[in-house]
Protein backbone atom coordinates (compact mmCIF):
# COMPACT_ATOMS: atom_id res chain seq x y z
CA UNK A 1 0.00 0.00 0.00
CA UNK A 2 1.73 3.71 -0.72
CA UNK A 3 1.87 5.84 2.25
CA UNK A 4 -0.71 9.22 2.13
CA UNK A 5 2.45 11.44 0.32
CA UNK A 6 2.99 8.95 -2.34
CA UNK A 7 -0.39 8.60 -3.45
CA UNK A 8 -1.33 12.15 -3.47
CA UNK A 9 1.45 12.23 -5.53
CA UNK A 10 0.34 9.76 -8.19
CA UNK A 11 -2.87 11.38 -8.11
CA UNK A 12 -1.88 14.75 -8.43
CA UNK A 13 0.62 13.56 -11.14
CA UNK A 14 3.66 15.25 -9.27
CA UNK A 15 6.60 14.09 -8.14
CA UNK A 16 7.51 16.07 -4.88
CA UNK A 17 5.01 16.18 -2.16
CA UNK A 18 6.47 19.70 -0.87
CA UNK A 19 4.12 20.75 -3.68
CA UNK A 20 0.53 20.13 -2.41
CA UNK A 21 -1.76 22.53 -1.29
CA UNK A 22 -4.60 21.98 0.29
CA UNK A 23 -7.48 24.62 0.85
CA UNK A 24 -10.54 25.28 1.36
CA UNK A 25 -12.28 28.22 -0.38
CA UNK A 26 -15.93 29.78 0.39
CA UNK A 27 -18.48 32.15 -0.61
CA UNK A 28 -18.45 35.18 1.17
CA UNK A 29 -21.73 37.42 0.71
CA UNK A 30 -21.24 41.28 0.14
CA UNK A 31 -22.95 42.12 3.58
CA UNK A 32 -21.04 39.61 5.46
CA UNK A 33 -17.58 40.69 4.31
CA UNK A 34 -16.85 43.54 6.68
CA UNK A 35 -18.55 41.54 10.01
CA UNK A 36 -16.15 38.01 9.33
CA UNK A 37 -13.28 40.42 7.96
CA UNK A 38 -13.73 41.77 11.82
CA UNK A 39 -14.44 39.07 13.52
CA UNK A 40 -10.98 37.40 12.28
CA UNK A 41 -9.11 40.33 13.54
CA UNK A 42 -10.33 40.18 17.45
CA UNK A 43 -10.95 36.20 17.38
CA UNK A 44 -8.66 34.81 19.64
CA UNK A 45 -5.89 32.86 18.62
CA UNK A 46 -5.66 34.12 14.77
CA UNK A 47 -2.91 36.83 14.11
CA UNK A 48 -3.43 39.17 11.37
CA UNK A 49 -0.46 39.21 9.06
CA UNK A 50 -1.00 42.09 6.64
CA UNK A 51 -3.21 43.41 3.92
CA UNK A 52 -1.36 43.23 0.15
CA UNK A 53 -2.83 44.49 -3.30
CA UNK A 54 -1.46 42.80 -6.32
CA UNK A 55 -2.79 41.86 -9.65
CA UNK A 56 -2.32 38.51 -11.45
CA UNK A 57 -2.90 38.05 -15.38
CA UNK A 58 -4.06 34.71 -16.10
CA UNK A 59 -2.41 32.56 -19.10
CA UNK A 60 -3.81 29.94 -21.43
CA UNK A 61 -4.19 28.86 -25.07
CA UNK A 62 -6.33 30.29 -27.86
CA UNK A 63 -8.88 27.69 -27.29
CA UNK A 64 -8.62 27.58 -23.19
CA UNK A 65 -6.80 24.74 -23.04
CA UNK A 66 -5.90 25.20 -19.23
CA UNK A 67 -9.27 25.82 -18.64
CA UNK A 68 -10.43 22.79 -19.49
CA UNK A 69 -8.12 20.35 -18.29
CA UNK A 70 -8.71 22.18 -14.84
CA UNK A 71 -5.33 24.19 -14.36
CA UNK A 72 -4.43 27.53 -14.49
CA UNK A 73 -0.85 29.58 -15.20
CA UNK A 74 -1.03 33.08 -13.87
CA UNK A 75 1.73 36.15 -13.79
CA UNK A 76 1.58 37.73 -10.63
CA UNK A 77 2.41 41.61 -10.20
CA UNK A 78 3.34 42.49 -6.66
CA UNK A 79 4.72 46.01 -5.33
CA UNK A 80 4.44 48.62 -7.52
CA UNK A 81 4.23 46.17 -10.42
CA UNK A 82 7.65 45.16 -11.38
CA UNK A 83 7.78 42.01 -8.80
CA UNK A 84 6.98 39.53 -11.30
CA UNK A 85 6.29 35.68 -10.87
CA UNK A 86 4.72 32.85 -12.76
CA UNK A 87 2.34 30.22 -10.66
CA UNK A 88 0.96 27.26 -11.68
CA UNK A 89 -1.91 25.26 -10.28
CA UNK A 90 -2.31 21.62 -11.82
CA UNK A 91 -5.57 19.62 -11.83
CA UNK A 92 -7.02 18.67 -8.51
CA UNK A 93 -9.51 17.47 -6.89
CA UNK A 94 -12.50 17.42 -4.16
CA UNK A 95 -12.56 15.83 -1.20
CA UNK A 96 -14.42 16.14 2.14
CA UNK A 97 -14.76 20.20 2.20
CA UNK A 98 -11.09 20.33 0.78
CA UNK A 99 -9.36 20.84 -2.53
CA UNK A 100 -6.49 18.77 -3.22
CA UNK A 101 -4.03 20.27 -6.28
CA UNK A 102 -0.30 20.96 -6.69
CA UNK A 103 1.17 24.45 -6.73
CA UNK A 104 4.30 25.97 -8.24
CA UNK A 105 6.36 29.56 -8.22
CA UNK A 106 8.88 30.25 -9.97
CA UNK A 107 11.51 33.00 -9.18
CA UNK A 108 11.48 36.31 -10.19
CA UNK A 109 10.97 37.11 -13.86
CA UNK A 110 13.33 39.46 -15.29
CA UNK A 111 12.31 39.33 -19.19
CA UNK A 112 8.48 39.52 -19.25
CA UNK A 113 7.21 42.78 -20.64
CA UNK A 114 4.47 44.85 -19.48
CA UNK A 115 2.70 47.37 -22.20
CA UNK A 116 1.92 50.52 -21.29
CA UNK A 117 -1.53 49.78 -23.87
CA UNK A 118 -4.91 49.31 -22.13
CA UNK A 119 -5.37 46.70 -24.14
CA UNK A 120 -2.24 44.31 -22.75
CA UNK A 121 -0.69 43.91 -20.07
CA UNK A 122 2.03 41.59 -20.72
CA UNK A 123 2.77 40.30 -23.94
CA UNK A 124 6.12 37.47 -24.96
CA UNK A 125 7.73 39.37 -27.77
CA UNK A 126 11.21 37.91 -26.63
CA UNK A 127 10.30 34.79 -24.51
CA UNK A 128 7.57 32.10 -24.03
CA UNK A 129 7.07 29.89 -20.99
CA UNK A 130 9.02 27.11 -22.15
CA UNK A 131 11.69 29.56 -21.86
CA UNK A 132 10.75 30.83 -18.20
CA UNK A 133 10.40 27.58 -17.16
CA UNK A 134 13.90 26.93 -18.08
CA UNK A 135 15.57 29.85 -16.64
CA UNK A 136 13.65 30.73 -13.54
CA UNK A 137 11.23 27.55 -12.49
CA UNK A 138 12.53 24.38 -10.42
CA UNK A 139 12.63 21.49 -12.49
CA UNK A 140 9.64 20.12 -10.39
CA UNK A 141 7.38 22.92 -11.87
CA UNK A 142 8.53 22.32 -15.81
CA UNK A 143 8.22 18.57 -15.51
CA UNK A 144 4.92 19.10 -13.70
CA UNK A 145 3.42 21.18 -16.54
CA UNK A 146 4.85 19.25 -18.99
CA UNK A 147 3.04 16.34 -17.53
CA UNK A 148 -0.12 17.88 -17.07
CA UNK A 149 -0.03 20.09 -19.75
CA UNK A 150 2.27 18.69 -22.65
CA UNK A 151 5.11 20.51 -24.47
CA UNK A 152 2.96 21.45 -27.21
CA UNK A 153 -0.01 23.16 -25.28
CA UNK A 154 3.22 25.29 -23.29
CA UNK A 155 4.19 26.58 -26.58
CA UNK A 156 0.99 28.12 -27.58
CA UNK A 157 0.95 29.83 -24.19
CA UNK A 158 1.32 33.60 -25.57
CA UNK A 159 -0.51 35.99 -23.41
CA UNK A 160 -4.12 36.51 -21.06
CA UNK A 161 -7.30 37.81 -21.54
CA UNK A 162 -8.03 37.66 -18.07
CA UNK A 163 -6.87 39.99 -15.00
CA UNK A 164 -7.47 39.60 -11.52
CA UNK A 165 -6.76 42.71 -9.28
CA UNK A 166 -6.69 41.25 -4.99
CA UNK A 167 -6.81 42.98 -1.97
CA UNK A 168 -6.61 40.32 0.46
CA UNK A 169 -6.38 40.42 4.20
CA UNK A 170 -4.65 37.55 5.73
CA UNK A 171 -4.40 35.45 9.09
CA UNK A 172 -2.28 32.78 10.91
CA UNK A 173 -3.68 30.39 13.30
CA UNK A 174 -0.81 28.42 14.57
CA UNK A 175 -1.48 24.79 15.28
CA UNK A 176 1.82 23.04 17.02
CA UNK A 177 5.37 22.94 16.44
CA UNK A 178 5.33 24.07 12.34
CA UNK A 179 1.82 23.73 11.14
CA UNK A 180 -0.30 26.45 10.65
CA UNK A 181 -3.45 27.79 9.36
CA UNK A 182 -3.37 30.49 6.85
CA UNK A 183 -7.05 32.07 6.43
CA UNK A 184 -7.73 34.58 4.13
CA UNK A 185 -10.38 36.92 2.78
CA UNK A 186 -10.10 38.06 -0.78
CA UNK A 187 -12.01 40.81 -2.58
CA UNK A 188 -11.48 40.30 -6.22
CA UNK A 189 -12.03 42.36 -9.07
CA UNK A 190 -11.84 40.18 -12.33
CA UNK A 191 -11.59 42.46 -16.08
CA UNK A 192 -11.81 40.31 -19.76
CA UNK A 193 -8.87 42.17 -21.70
CA UNK A 194 -10.40 43.88 -24.97
CA UNK A 195 -8.96 46.02 -27.94
CA UNK A 196 -10.42 48.74 -26.48
CA UNK A 197 -9.15 48.19 -22.91
CA UNK A 198 -10.68 46.54 -19.79
CA UNK A 199 -14.24 45.02 -19.94
CA UNK A 200 -15.57 44.32 -16.24
CA UNK A 201 -16.22 40.18 -15.85
CA UNK A 202 -16.97 40.19 -11.70
CA UNK A 203 -16.86 41.53 -8.48
CA UNK A 204 -16.99 39.10 -5.36
CA UNK A 205 -15.42 38.44 -1.71
CA UNK A 206 -13.94 35.17 -1.35
CA UNK A 207 -12.85 33.43 1.95
CA UNK A 208 -9.83 30.54 1.30
CA UNK A 209 -7.89 29.13 4.42
CA UNK A 210 -5.03 27.00 3.65
CA UNK A 211 -2.88 24.45 5.61
CA UNK A 212 0.81 25.24 5.85
CA UNK A 213 3.80 24.23 7.40
CA UNK A 214 7.46 26.05 7.91
CA UNK A 215 9.16 23.07 6.23
CA UNK A 216 6.18 21.59 3.76
CA UNK A 217 5.84 18.31 5.71
CA UNK A 218 2.84 16.72 4.34
CA UNK A 219 2.36 14.59 6.86
CA UNK A 220 2.55 17.38 9.09
CA UNK A 221 -0.16 19.21 6.79
CA UNK A 222 -2.76 15.96 6.79
CA UNK A 223 -2.85 15.68 10.51
CA UNK A 224 -4.14 19.11 10.47
CA UNK A 225 -7.13 19.01 8.20
CA UNK A 226 -9.85 18.38 11.00
CA UNK A 227 -8.43 21.49 12.55
CA UNK A 228 -8.83 23.58 8.83
CA UNK A 229 -12.06 22.24 8.83
CA UNK A 230 -13.64 22.68 12.34
CA UNK A 231 -11.79 26.35 12.14
CA UNK A 232 -14.12 26.80 8.96
CA UNK A 233 -17.56 25.25 10.41
CA UNK A 234 -17.41 28.03 13.34
CA UNK A 235 -16.79 30.99 10.75
CA UNK A 236 -19.31 29.10 8.27
CA UNK A 237 -22.06 29.07 11.40
CA UNK A 238 -21.78 32.48 12.15
CA UNK A 239 -21.49 34.22 8.54
CA UNK A 240 -23.61 31.36 6.46
CA UNK A 241 -20.00 31.10 4.12
CA UNK A 242 -21.30 28.40 1.47
CA UNK A 243 -18.74 26.02 0.03
CA UNK A 244 -17.12 27.00 -3.51
CA UNK A 245 -16.13 24.85 -5.97
CA UNK A 246 -14.30 27.03 -8.80
CA UNK A 247 -11.23 28.31 -8.03
CA UNK A 248 -10.72 31.73 -8.87
CA UNK A 249 -9.47 30.88 -12.66
CA UNK A 250 -12.70 28.75 -13.43
CA UNK A 251 -15.06 31.37 -11.52
CA UNK A 252 -13.69 34.19 -13.50
CA UNK A 253 -13.25 32.82 -17.42
CA UNK A 254 -16.17 29.62 -17.21
CA UNK A 255 -18.54 31.97 -18.86
CA UNK A 256 -15.87 31.49 -22.18
CA UNK A 257 -16.64 28.29 -22.39
CA UNK A 258 -20.21 28.70 -22.46
CA UNK A 259 -20.05 31.23 -25.09
CA UNK A 260 -17.49 28.50 -26.85
CA UNK A 261 -20.24 25.87 -26.62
Amino acid sequence: MLDPARALCRRLDIEDPRFIEIESKRKVRDGDAEGLREHLFHLKGVRHVREAVFFDQYLDTPDLALLRKGASLRLRYKGDGTFVYLQYKGPGFLQDGLLWRSEFSSDRLARVVREESPHDVVHFADVSIPDILARHADPAMAGAMERHLGNRTLERIRRGVILALYRKDKFKVKLGRSAFLEPSLDRIFAFHIVPDGLHPLSTFWEYENEIKSKDEDILEKLSRTEALLAFDRRLSKRFRLRPERLDKYRRCASCFLKLQG
